[in-house]
């Protein structure tokens, strides 16, 4: 029913355009006789043909008649077994051209002389109709194995078919070479007549078949009747195939078995894509004309069905384990594939009878007939012949067919997505590894115990391997064959993607290509059936193995196919860049980075061997690996697997498409991936890499995507593995867990130790950082995403104690502390960082032994900061507790290479924090105490040597806020560091304790305010100690000079106390010049007087009013008149405090009006001690 089908769907429809030449007219109708008439020549070879012909006619005799054109056939066969036509130089026009014969005419007499060009076209007719008369031979043939008459008889006409009609069909084979004989074979209705004799042998060897049951054998003399209709069929299919082709070069590849020549299929003719063209012929007008002319003839003399049907009997021949012809399944697929070859009204009809499901049916070749012995009658040399690389050409010949059949074909493609098909084809694609895994069970002459012997490397050239090379060559053959095999799979599949010139040529495609000559609802409907096949494929291939590692073969199949597959993907994205969308709904990246691909695992060890490299692989070239991301040549050669980069560069390719809106779902897999392979600094590198062109080539959609995906902060964590595996060597596994990321150990993790690996670690947290840095860079949106990321801000202090990487994360941070914030979300964003910041300055104490210069950048840090605006950065490091990080620098075992330094740092910071800044201020005094105390001696344990003067003069800036200097007049702003810097200055050598000394003393004479700071802060106190217990004379003497000018702007009842008690004391008095200095310093004192003597005027604070009726009674004080008879007086009263309290009254204060008489009239009142 689907013949009868087909052929009536095939007369419906015609060409368009092409009526004359696809109608179902007379064969007169369209082939005229054909011009120029040949001749036998009358020299050489072919005058004796000229002269046995001439014999042939002129005989009378029907028997006489007949053994003269067997006798002229042999000659024939002889002269022309290597015959090559010569082209006329026909234009199209000619060939195609449908004038009547009246046109001709004039030129019917024209003869040419030598068969250069073609035969005699009687000789061509002679031979029509002779296949005529097998066709009645063979429709008469006797089949039947139940009738031992019968069987007879049809054995005898068997013999009188091979010896008789043979020759017939090896002449026409021949013929069929040359495109004048084929013109005139198509006038004289030769190709219908071949269709016949195709159609009556299948018949007969259909019913063979039918009268076979299942467990049965067929018996010798119908064996024998099946081979010799599959020889004769082998011609006729030749025949066919010639007259479609015009090449002159079958007959030699097929070397039939009746001229005694053994078969051979060259490995490069399966895979041919130009089915149309001579190998030696150019592929010119003429040729495409007459092939598409003699499609179409074929087509209506039904031989498509037919050979479809051949199949079919084939199959089921194949199916009952009984011999068939190798040669006869091939012949019929490659005219197949040159009839159905940019046909798309052929692959209609190839539908409608069936020859779809023929060919995902397979051929039923069993794993048997290649294992077990023949059980057939068949020459020695055929018996011996080992059919597995016969097996494996016809399987990718038919899906080369069936390709053919559906590629640009909508329906028929859609026809193999319907009703499980897409695993019929997935079964079938992957039935060579199954055949070949069973043939090296058995143990058969692979010598394939060793998969190592059997897949090292040669440098012979794989298509000159033969068949019949497995004898001599052993296991080689056999492993260079696999891999050539599976390269052709893997090439057909892809050709259902694109054209086969595209998939041969292994160029990386450029977007200014013309694109794909199919629509784009096919080019949708191939990838999502492919990436059905794909799915169905790889579990099927790994079924060939119950182990846990795959066999070599499979492994190299899974390799190949692999590569293909992603070659394949790419050179689509770049014709059709809008199937992008198409690629994301299939889940296309989610499939490639899966276990079936990038986390396969490498086959190179298999593939390439030990003196291989990637050039050497059929259909994969290393140079197409996308050079994008940076990769260098060691990274692909040696630590990245060449697949892996294939995927990487992939998905980056169709990140950065032009058309594409967005790259969300790349960018995602990637990172992905990333997490994924966090124990892997090779892969690591690769990934991040990668993402870096992504973002470097399309900034815009990037950006979007990582903030969509939260990609930077993932990259810094996978960034700060690599550096926690940098540190332990190796051992992450502890930190992954608690982390909840998925681990992949590392390449070659043995190794992990080794100097190698530290490297690759540095390197993949070298190219996470220029990821960062180059997302950090673009907007400043991106910044305020880092800025509000805790897991990035965390990341980034981790990735600090790198120190390759050290200086470029701390500008970083201090980038990010620089921001502006604009809300309170950002305020909080930024103290944390600031937190986090000052935490370090403990940290380094921790984790470095020598901390000192680590910490003296983070300090030079906090200071270019506090520079852009001050007063905002001291309170948020106020807020970050940055006096107790800071202070706590000071507290240890110094550096002793870089301890001042350090000290310095640690000053000249506290100065910017606390410089005109009273809350800072006094967030240091409760921290340090007044004074400074805690930091004094912090100072003076850590200069373990005197004080130099650099440190004093930190304290001098310190004192003033700022840069002290002593000609600009400097006023004192922080009174704590008044005597903190007495106190170091004790401590220091004579010649800076007489720098320091002077330069306080010139301070004091210069500023009034200055002295009242001094005052406040207990500087006379002090100084009157240090005086007690100084030697030094120059010291002394400045010292007594302070006392004399501190206290003649103010001193207490104590501290004049404290001069008597020293005046008595045995020490100084009886030091006949420090008692001296001392009673000079009161005379001086007492002579103070006046208001520039207790004020300095400058506007501020500079009036005390005590008008206010009840202010003297408010304080309980000792009040200190000063005059000529100076005495104190303590006056015990109440008011805000109870008990006693120190109150200093100047003498300047008697001359306001009323003062006197008020404490007068209130002395009573008190009690004095």
């Amino acid at each position: 029913m689907n013949i009868v089908k087909g052929v009536a769907d095939l007369i419906r429809r015609t060409s368009t355009g092409q009526s004359a030449e696809s109608g179902l007219g007379l064969h007169s109708e369209r082939f005229f006789p054909p011009t120029p008439k040949i001749r036998f020549s009358e020299v050489g070879d072919e005058a004796i043909l000229n002269t046995l012909w001439g014999r042939y006619e002129n005989a009378l005799d029907k028997a006489e008649k007949k053994k003269l054109f067997h006798i002229f056939l042999k000659q024939f066969l002889i002269i022309y077994k290597n015959w090559e036509p010569v082209d006329l130089g026909q234009s199209p026009e000619v060939v195609s051209s449908a004038a009547p014969p009246a046109e001709y005419s004039q030129r019917f007499d024209d003869v040419v002389l030598g068969c250069h060009a073609g035969h005699p076209a009687e000789i061509i007719l002679a031979l029509t109709e002779e296949v005529k008369n097998i066709t009645a031979s063979v429709t008469e043939l006797k089949v039947s194995s139940l009738q031992p008459t019968a069987d007879q008889l049809g054995t005898s006409m068997g013999l009188a078919i091979t010896s008789e009609g043979l020759p017939v069909l090896d002449a026409l084979s021949i013929v069929t070479r040359s495109i004048h004989n084929c013109r005139v074979l198509g006038h004289y209705g030769g190709i219908q007549k071949l269709a016949a004799l195709l159609k009556a042998a299948v018949v007969q060897l259909k019913t063979i078949t039918c009268a076979l049951s299942a467990d049965e054998s067929l018996s010798n003399s119908v064996a024998e009747k099946s081979g010799i209709l599959q020889r004769m069929l082998v011609h006729v299919v030749l025949t066919i195939s010639s007259f479609i082709n015009l090449r002159s070069d079958v007959y030699e590849k097929s070397q039939l078995y009746g001229n005694s020549l053994e078969f051979s299929v060259p490995m490069g003719s399966v895979t041919s894509r130009e089915p149309s063209s001579g190998t030696k012929a150019p592929h010119s007008e003429t040729r495409l004309c007459w092939h598409q002319k003699a499609v179409v003839l074929v087509m209506e003399a039904g031989g498509l069905n037919w050979l479809v049907e051949l199949l079919r009997v084939m199959r089921r021949l194949n199916m009952k384990e009984q011999w068939t012809d190798i040669l006869l399944p091939y012949l019929s697929l490659r005219t197949l594939l040159s009839a159905l070859a940019d046909n798309p009204r052929g692959q209609n009809h190839f539908r409608s009878i069936g020859g779809l499901e023929v060919l995902l049916d397979g051929l039923g070749v069993s794993p048997n007939k290649a294992l077990g012995p023949k059980n057939f009658s068949c020459s020695d040399k055929e018996r011996d012949e080992d059919p597995l690389l016969g097996i494996f050409q016809l399987h990718v010949l038919s899906l080369e067919v069936l390709r053919e059949a559906v590629f640009g074909n909508l329906n028929n493609l859609q026809f193999l997505c319907e009703n499980g098909r897409v695993h019929k084809f997935a079964n079938s694609f992957c039935s060579p590894a199954f055949i070949l895994q069973e043939y090296k069970q058995k143990g058969t002459n692979l010598s394939m115990q060793d998969d190592s012997k059997m897949f090292l490397s040669d440098t012979r050239d794989i298509t000159s391997i033969d068949i019949h090379d497995t004898e001599t060559s052993g296991p080689f053959s056999y492993s260079k064959y696999w891999k050539n095999h599976v390269v052709n799979l893997s090439r057909v599949l892809s050709s259902f993607l694109l054209p086969s010139e595209d998939i041969e040529t292994h160029v990386r495609p450029s977007a200014g290509r013309s694109a794909l000559p199919v629509s784009s609802v096919y080019g949708e409907l191939s990838i999502k059936w492919v990436m059905r096949v794909l799915h169905t494929v790889f579990p099927c291939i790994k079924a060939c193995s119950n182990q846990d590692d795959l066999p070599s073969h499979v492994r190299i199949f899974i390799y190949t196919l692999q590569h293909y597959v992603l070659f394949t993907f790419r050179k689509v994205l770049v014709l059709f860049p809008s199937l992008l969308g198409v690629f994301r709904a299939e889940g296309v990246w989610d499939f490639v980075f899966s276990e079936n691909f990038f986390y396969f695992g490498s086959a190179s060890a298999e593939y390439f061997g030990e003196y291989c490299t990637y050039s050497e692989v059929p259909g994969l070239n290393v140079g197409n690996c996308s050079d994008s991301n940076g990769a260098d040549s060691q990274l692909i050669a040696k630590e990245t697997d060449s697949l892996q980069i294939e995927v990487v560069s992939f998905v980056e390719f169709a990140a950065t498409l032009n058309g594409s809106s967005h790259n969300v779902p790349e960018c995602s897999v990637l990172l992905d991936a990333l997490e994924q392979c966090a124990c892997n600094p090779e892969i690591v590198s690769l990934l991040a890499k990668s993402l870096l062109c992504i973002l470097q080539l399309s900034a815009e959609k990037t950006v979007s995507s990582f903030k969509t995906l939260d990609a930077v902060p993932r990259v810094l964590k996978v960034a700060c593995i690599q550096a926690q595996e940098s540190r332990r060597r190796g051992n992450i596994s502890s930190y992954v867990e608690s982390n909840n990321l998925p681990a992949v150990p590392p390449q070659n993790y043995e190794k992990s130790n080794s100097p190698d690996t530290a490297q690759s670690c540095y390197k993949s947290m070298e190219t996470s950082v220029e990821l960062f840095a180059e997302f950090f860079s673009v907007t400043d949106d991106a910044k305020y995403l880092v800025l509000h990321s805790s897991t990035c801000i965390d990341s980034l202090f981790d990735l600090f104690w790198e120190e390759g990487l050290r200086n470029r994360v701390l500008a970083y941070i201090l980038n990010l502390m620089k921001i502006i914030p604009f809300s309170e979300e950002d305020q909080k964003a930024k103290l944390y960082i600031c937190s986090n910041y000052l935490e370090t300055f403990t940290h380094v104490k921790e984790r470095e032994k020598k901390f000192a210069e680590l910490s003296v950048d983070l300090l030079v840090g906090m200071r270019d900061m506090l520079l852009t605006d001050q007063l905002y950065y001291q309170a948020l490091f106020r807020d970050g507790e940055c006096f107790l990080h800071i202070v706590s620098l000071l507290n240890g075992n110094p550096d002793d290479a870089n301890s001042e330094k350090l000290v310095l740092n640690v000053l000249q910071t506290l100065t910017f924090l606390l410089a005109g800044n009273d809350a800072s201020k006094a967030a240091f005094r409760a921290l340090v105490g007044k004074g400074y105390q805690t930091l004094q001696s912090l100072l003076l344990d850590f200069c373990q040597q005197w004080p130099t003067e650099e440190l004093l003069n930190a304290l001098l800036d310190m004192l003033v806020d700022g840069k002290f200097d002593l000609k600009s007049g400097p006023v004192i702003k922080n009174e704590d560091v008044i005597l903190l810097y007495l106190r170091v200055l004790q401590k220091s050598s004579d010649s800076l304790q007489h720098y320091g000394l002077g330069v306080f003393l010139q301070l004091q004479r210069d500023s009034i305010s200055n002295r009242a700071s001094c005052v406040r802060a207990g500087m006379l106190n002090f100084l009157l100690d240090w005086f007690s217990q100084e030697d030094n004379d120059s010291v002394f003497l400045k010292i007594g000079q302070l006392i004399q000018v501190t206290g003649g702007h103010s001193i207490s009842g104590k501290d004049i106390r404290k001069i008597f008690a020293l005046l008595r004391s045995e020490k100084v008095g009886n030091r006949h010049q420090s008692s001296s200095l001392l009673l000079a310093s009161i005379l001086s004192m007492l002579n103070e007087k006046g208001p520039t003597a207790f004020f300095d005027l400058n506007g501020s604070d500079s009036i005390l009013d005590l008008s206010e009726s009840g202010m003297l009674s408010r304080f309980t004080a000792l009040y200190s008149l000063k005059s000529p008879m100076s005495m104190s007086i303590v006056l015990d009263c109440g008011g805000l405090f109870e008990g006693k309290a120190f109150f200093i009254l100047e003498n300047m204060w008697l001359l306001a009006e009323g003062f006197t008489v008020k404490v007068l009239a209130s002395w009573d009142v008190y009690m004095v001690d």
